[in-house]
């Protein structure tokens, strides 16, 4: 479904019942079929899940990228709140998007219930993703560098990267190959939301000095072996977050959805009863 806000038409979805929750994803230049097509799914038996693609990326509309800013992603997230007819709710935000709801938190703190921040950072730690990312896997440095300098000039190289990134980005990738390749094949990816995410939006970006203001309850989900959003960066949002949370998942990467999925559902689960 589309909802037109203001300046942008916002592809979404809504699965399930409960307390509602927007969940945002990541990228920037992939959609919110990297949650429908693997079992973070499941939380719909707890919560109403609202998914979405952020303006410029997926099925939504994109007014022009400049207009791709954290401040009209976060509006953006508050509008759809509000169109929906929630006055509080839940937000979970995997990887850019944790950055987008640490954004919605601060920006519309009034309309925030709670919220789960999975594998995702306070700021872009660029010099550690890439010595994490050398240390795991020297022979995919070239691809590695690409990402970090948003090297690729059209939808088809942006795909590519990420699926020649794809080994880095779970502890062991052989066991969900079959799964990653179904998940790439549904999302519409956006070469120039990546580019300008990473070249004009995350240079910037930095909320480590704001984190002390957010009080909302907040569920922080690392993987051991990330390399983008590694998980030094979760044990700081969590030292600084005065009423959060902290699972570290052992046996996994970027995905903690997909790699321990069993232990990512119990986990969740257990927080919302108690929040």
């Amino acid at each position: 479904m589309f909802i037109s806000l203001n300046d942008v038409d916002l592809f979404y979805k809504v699965e399930g019942a409960g307390d509602p929750a927007l969940v945002m994803h990541g990228g920037l230049g992939a959609d919110h079929t990297c949650f429908v097509n693997s079992g973070f799914n499941r939380l719909a038996n707890s919560l109403e899940l609202t998914y979405y693609d952020h303006r410029c990326n997926g099925r939504s509309s994109c007014p022009g990228i400049e207009s791709m800013t954290h401040e009209n992603l976060a509006g953006d997230a508050d509008k759809l709140r509000a169109a929906l007819g929630h006055e509080r709710i839940t937000v979970i935000g995997h990887s850019y998007g944790g950055m987008t709801g640490l954004e919605y938190a601060l920006r519309h703190p009034s309309h925030l219930r709670r919220l789960i921040l999975i594998t995702t950072s306070p700021t872009f730690a660029r010099k550690e993703a890439r010595e994490i990312a050398q240390r795991r896997a020297p022979e995919l440095m070239e691809t590695v560098d690409k990402i970090l300098n948003a090297d690729c000039e059209s939808d088809e190289g942006f795909v590519q990267l990420l699926t020649d990134a794809a080994p880095l980005y779970f502890r062991d990738f052989s066991p969900f190959r079959s799964q990653f390749t179904e998940i790439a094949k549904d999302i519409i990816p956006k070469a120039g939301a990546f580019r300008h995410s990473f070249l004009k939006l995350l240079p910037g970006f930095d909320l480590r000095d704001k984190l002390t203001s957010i009080d909302v309850p907040v569920l922080i989900l690392a993987g051991r072996h990330d390399w983008i959003t590694p998980p030094s960066q979760s044990e700081f949002m969590h030292e600084h977050l005065p009423n959060s949370e902290l699972v570290i998942f052992e046996k996994s990467a970027h995905w903690v959805y997909i790699e321990e999925e069993e232990l990512f559902l119990e986990k969740v689960n257990d927080w919302l009863s108690r929040t």
